[in-house]
Order: C-alpha cells, then sequence, then structure tokens
C-alpha cells in the first residue's frame, strides 16, 4: 500500500490538494492557459491567451484548428476561470461563438469553412454581440436594424454589454431585417466605418474582461459574412446549438472560479489546522460543485453524441443555467464563514473571487425564464421566450 505524504497545509507531496481531486475529476484539456505576464492589462492578457492557441481550439482539423470537443473546450474555460476570471469569461463569448460556427458548418457543409479557416490561420478573436440595452424577457430578440442591401445589409443599433470590445478582430452580431420578421446572424468586422467603442461596463466583478458599448450606425456588412438568416423568435436548430454551447462554457468558467475559491478555503483551514464545524461547510461547497461540474460535463457528452438533442436539450441547458447561478450562491453561503472577514477585505484573493463569481448572475437567460422553459417542457409545451405566450 501506497502512503501519501502531507505537508502542514493538507497537501500531497506533489502539491495536490485532496479536494480538487474531486472537482478535477472528468474535466479533460491538453491545453494550457500561460502564466500572466507581470503588470499586463486586461486586454494584454486575453490578446496572449488568443495567440497562446486559445482562438482555435473549437475549429475542426481539417479547416487547421485544434478539432476541440465542446467538453474539451468547457475544461478549458474552466483552467482558465482558476487561473485569471476576467479572461475566462471574455473569451468565454469567442469560444460560444466559433464553437456555434463549427456545429453550423459541421451540419450544412456550407461556406462558413471559410470563416473558420481564416480565423484559424489568423488568431483572431470574436466578440459575441447579442445582448443590447434595456434587457428584454425575450432575449432572442433584436432591437437593431439590418437593411437589406444590393452587396449584403446595413446595420444600426447598440450592443451592450459586449466583451472583448477592443480586442476582438470581428464581432457575431444580431440584427433584425427591416420590413421582414427574419433575423441575421453575421460577422462585422471591429474596424468597419460606423463601429464606434466606448463606455467600459460598470460591473463589480470581472473588470478586466475588456467589456464595454458598441455602438453601430449604418454599419455595412458584407452578404459573404452572413452565415445565418431566419425567422425572428423562432427556436431552431441553431438557437439549440447555441444555447448548449454558451451554457456548457458559461457554467465551465463559474466552475473554474468557484474551484479557485475553494482552494483559497481549503489552504486557509489546513493550514491553521482548524477544523471543527469548517469541514462539514467545506465539504458542503465541494459537493455543490462536484455536482454542477458533473451535470455540465454530462450534458456537454450526450449533446455533442445525440443522445440529447431539440427542446429537450433545450430544456437541459435552461435547467442547468439556472443551476449554475442557485450553486453559486450555495457554495458562497458555506464558504463565506469558513474564510470569515477576509472575504471582504481589499486586496484579498478570496474576495476578489466572490466579487467576480457574482457576474454569473448578469447573464442571460434570466432564472424565471429558466424555469419556465423547463416546466413547460416537462408539461408537454413548446418552449418559448417570448412573456407574452
Amino acid at each position: 500500500m501506497t502512503t501519501v505524504t502531507k505537508n502542514d497545509a493538507g497537501y500531497s507531496a506533489n502539491g495536490e490538494a485532496p479536494h480538487r481531486t474531486l472537482l478535477d475529476g472528468g474535466w479533460s484539456t491538453e491545453w494550457k492557459p500561460p502564466l500572466a505576464r507581470e503588470g499586463a492589462t486586461g486586454p494584454e492578457r486575453i490578446r496572449d491567451l488568443a495567440t497562446g492557441g486559445y482562438a482555435a481550439l473549437p475549429i475542426p482539423l481539417e479547416l487547421g484548428g485544434a478539432g476541440a470537443s465542446l467538453l474539451e473546450v468547457a475544461s478549458a474555460q474552466r483552467a482558465l476561470g482558476m487561473a485569471d476570471p476576467s479572461a475566462a469569461i471574455a473569451l468565454n463569448m469567442h469560444a460560444f461563438t466559433v464553437g456555434l460556427m463549427a456545429d453550423y458548418w459541421r451540419r450544412h457543409r456550407d461556406t462558413t469553412w471559410m470563416l473558420l479557416e481564416a480565423i484559424a490561420e489568423s488568431g483572431v478573436l470574436i466578440a459575441s454581440a447579442f445582448a443590447e440595452p434595456g434587457g428584454s424577457p425575450n432575449f432572442m430578440s433584436s432591437r437593431s436594424e439590418a437593411v437589406q442591401t444590393a452587396k449584403g445589409y446595413r446595420v444600426t443599433g447598440v450592443k451592450y454589454p459586449c466583451s472583448l470590445a477592443t480586442t476582438a478582430t470581428l464581432v457575431c452580431l444580431t440584427a433584425r431585417v427591416t420590413g421582414t420578421d427574419e433575423t441575421i446572424l453575421a460577422l462585422c468586422p471591429r474596424s468597419s466605418p460606423g463601429l464606434e467603442v466606448g463606455g467600459e461596463w460598470p460591473s463589480l466583478g470581472m473588470t478586466d474582461s475588456d467589456t464595454a458599448r458598441l455602438v453601430l450606425n449604418d454599419v455595412e456588412i458584407d452578404d459573404r459574412l452572413v452565415f445565418h438568416r431566419g425567422p425572428a423568435d423562432v427556436i431552431d436548430e441553431n438557437v439549440v446549438s447555441g444555447m448548449t454551447w454558451f451554457v456548457v462554457l458559461l457554467t465551465a468558467t463559474y466552475h473554474g472560479v468557484l474551484s479557485g475559491l475553494l482552494d483559497v478555503a481549503y489552504r486557509q483551514v489546513t493550514g491553521a489546522g482548524t477544523f471543527g464545524p469548517r469541514t462539514a461547510l467545506l465539504g458542503r461547497a465541494t459537493r455543490e460543485l462536484q455536482t454542477l461540474g458533473g451535470a455540465c460535463r454530462q450534458f456537454a457528452t450526450d449533446f455533442e453524441s445525440g443522445t440529447v438533442g431539440g427542446q429537450a436539450a433545450l430544456a437541459t441547458a435552461m435547467g442547468l443555467r439556472a443551476s449554475l447561478s442557485d450553486t453559486r450562491d450555495r457554495v458562497l453561503t458555506a464558504v463565506t464563514p469558513v474564510i470569515g472577514s477576509r472575504v471582504y477585505g481589499r486586496g484579498q484573493q478570496a474576495a476578489s473571487l466572490l466579487i467576480d463569481s457574482l457576474a454569473v448572475h448578469h447573464h442571460p437567460p434570466s432564472l424565471l425564464t429558466c424555469d419556465e422553459a423547463v416546466g413547460a417542457f416537462c408539461a408537454g409545451r413548446a418552449i418559448s421566450f417570448d412573456p407574452a405566450d
């Protein structure tokens, strides 16, 4: 029998903490986030990560990418969430967008391959410009207008908040086609005339995520950069795929952030040797996070294998999204008494992670929308994001 020796902080001789055996299990990725350069700003760290192979992770091998599966990209997001939460939440939008494009190409084998190949070759980043100021119960609805022209579309609108606002080369956006009931999904070069960036996101957390406001004034978009046009507010395979990629990657990202917070808590308790009721609280937080991670990995595997699809996949994604917010709050409830006042101290790692994790509640869909969708599916009704239905 092998004896595992531990140091005073409760870690094994190779530096592995026992709780990480539970939390890291099942997450697998060959890509590892490089150490941040000392003094690098948020946008600078994001650019470094992009050039370090991150940008091409979800792109198929035959198109020059890394060919990472949904679970593998999620594992990379989790690793990044532990190392650099702000960069992780920003790059989550790139991974989601490129993953959706790759999934679209696999299903349709259309000209999307040219865009994916170009992204893999150049390592450019893509921002996701879906959110709009003021919010809407129906997050699929776009206020931006796309007027059809001889060569494509002319788009006007405001997208906010938008991560990768200054670091992205391309912007993936939605806009409703004027005079129709259809919406386009298109890529727009960030340097396009009429596209302006400004107004940083006044968030408590994720302050280095390069999130700002995009204003589009009659921005010309070439028809070759439009990779989907269809009826607005209709839930099709693209909505299901997009929601799945978004929720899986979002969950993995915050799983990493919360895993980092548990690292801090375990180091504090085992280092001081003061256990008592703290052991049960840490156990509660760990099992909450372990369960969330297992649900995330299983959904990613089931979706890519085709075991779960259609409305069932959408309901599963919505359920996972709501569970992510619930789990974050339960983990913080358990961990806060363990860490104590440090969780509120300026300059403390625990305090920074607590604030960063708050951003999880900002992401769409809203929790009421999520539960309504799950309930509708289970009651035999069609899922709708329109509050009037």
